[in-house]
């Protein structure tokens, strides 16, 4: 009797299976919904309960959900994806993939504290430093592409709420999102010495834009730049 295969896997459900196999071979246990849930930032344990539903159904894992860390792998993440390459493909076969949350759009207006975390994006090991601590954007607008940072571009950024002058950061000023490079210093004119914060575009038709320090939010400081071709 032949074993039927498993179904192909999405790119999201590879994504979410990648990250069990990865917790068990580091850690000996399988995660829990609490640190699956934590890891890819969903808002509930709906999403986990429906991954695990939709992997169990195509022949990946095993869940007796009524036993805690009770996920068992049945077969390996390594079948083609039906959402296009997978992530992996674009690597060397040796480096470990992340999914990170797509938390929305910046430069938009758009408050992040607003937006759901329902959408990941893979992102090569090697461009994050902290992955529990970072998130992606998609760019909208053209006022940094002089920095190469074009509409479209996707945005890895440290979760921080500080920065050093010279840093691209994103910041929120009345909850609207920016991402610009950051300056604390005098402003070039005025009728005060009193420090201000600069957020400088890097577009030769746009100016910088001033606030005083308790107006502007530091969310995170951007550490990668993903590209579609």
């Amino acid at each position: 009797m032949i074993e039927n295969s498993p179904l192909p896997l999405t790119a999201k459900e590879k994504a979410f299976l990648e990250f069990i196999e990865g917790f068990q071979k580091s850690s000996g246990i399988s995660p829990s919904y609490q640190e699956i849930r934590e890891h890819f930032g969903f808002a509930s344990f709906n999403s986990v309960q429906n991954y695990l539903k939709q992997l169990t159904r195509k022949g990946y894992v095993k869940n007796h959900a009524n036993q805690k860390r009770a996920i068992q792998i049945v077969k390996q993440s390594s079948m083609k994806s039906t959402a296009g390459p997978s992530p992996t493909s674009l690597l060397q076969s040796t480096e470990e993939v992340l999914s990170l949350p797509l938390l929305g759009k910046v430069a938009a207006g758009l408050p992040i504290e607003s937006l759901k975390h329902d959408e990941f994006v893979p992102v090569p090991n090697h461009m994050v430093r902290n992955p529990s601590k970072t998130f992606a954007l998609r760019v909208q607008g053209d006022s940094m592409i002089n920095e190469g940072i074009l509409d479209g571009d996707t945005i890895l950024v440290q979760q921080q709420n500080n920065a050093k002058n010279g840093d691209l950061v994103v910041a929120t000023i009345d909850s609207e999102a920016t991402v610009k490079r950051f300056f604390l210093r005098t402003p070039p004119r005025g009728s005060h010495d009193e420090l201000m914060v600069e957020l400088r575009p890097a577009n030769e038709k746009l100016q910088s834009m001033w606030y005083s320090p308790l107006e502007v939010n530091i969310q995170g400081i951007l550490v990668g730049l993903l590209r579609k071709f």
